[in-house]
């Protein structure tokens, strides 16, 4: 589907935030894993966010047992970084402590933190034509405080971050919130993540638009039916010149 057909008529731009709004500090990750045994550069670690993707959409995500993994938002968080940490060869004996390790450096500053260039600007253009912003996040809770620390929660008419609502995608409920709240109908509402399990199919099941970013390719020849998007600020030009 071409960006004009997907837009057109789109009055709410839902968002994820990894790998959407921010993306992965690869290189931050390999440093922790480095002192766990685990000597990789960014590149591997690209591959293997690719595939903790695609074992999330097999549910086959790591699962062990940690510190802070009842933590709001910690499961499933601990859950991502261990698979790749794993897929890039790290036992999955040693995955606890590096979780154990991990966890407070990434409530001091997620490890999700790189905003892409030009992101608030374009933002900006969509809202000056009528287009509401809206966050739609499986989060730890602390969304609202890491958007600040990086000047972007200005760009948003509203943040909801499962840490605080109690839902997680893909329960449709989750967007249903933000439908009700901002007073759009599902088919005016695009939606835009990283993960089908998650993103595209919570979407759809809220019958809202939905389409993947996916710069690194992590999905290449698969869900063949899932339009895919360059990224936000790509988005948000195009609702901009409509």
């Amino acid at each position: 589907m071409k960006l004009d057909a997907l837009v057109r008529g789109v009055r709410l731009l839902s968002l994820d935030a990894g790998n959407t709004v921010i993306f992965l500090d690869h290189a931050r990750l390999a440093e922790v894993a480095s002192r766990h045994g685990l000597n990789v550069g960014v590149a591997t670690l690209i591959g293997t966010e690719g595939a903790a993707k695609r074992r999330h959409a097999e549910g086959k995500m790591v699962d062990v047992a940690w510190s802070h993994r009842d933590a709001p938002g910690a499961r499933g968080w601990g859950s991502m970084v261990a698979t790749i940490v794993v897929e890039a060869g790290l036992p999955e004996s040693a995955a606890p402590a590096f979780l154990d390790e991990a966890w407070p450096l990434h409530c001091a500053k997620n490890f999700w933190s790189i905003v892409p260039e030009g992101f608030g600007a374009a933002i900006e253009r969509a809202r000056r034509h009528d287009v509401q912003i809206v966050l739609v996040s499986n989060s730890e809770g602390m969304l609202a405080e890491l958007f600040a620390e990086l000047d972007i929660v200005q760009h948003f008419d509203l943040l909801l971050d499962s840490g605080i609502i109690g839902l997680e995608k893909p329960d449709p409920r989750f967007f249903e919130v933000a439908l009700k709240k901002l007073r759009v109908p599902a088919e005016e509402a695009l939606h835009l993540g990283d993960m089908y399990s998650t993103d595209i199919l919570g979407a759809r099941a809220a019958k809202m638009r939905a389409a993947l970013i996916d710069p690194h390719g992590h999905y290449e020849d698969m869900y063949p039916d899932v339009p895919r998007v360059p990224g936000v600020v790509e988005v948000a030009l195009a609702l901009a010149s409509r």
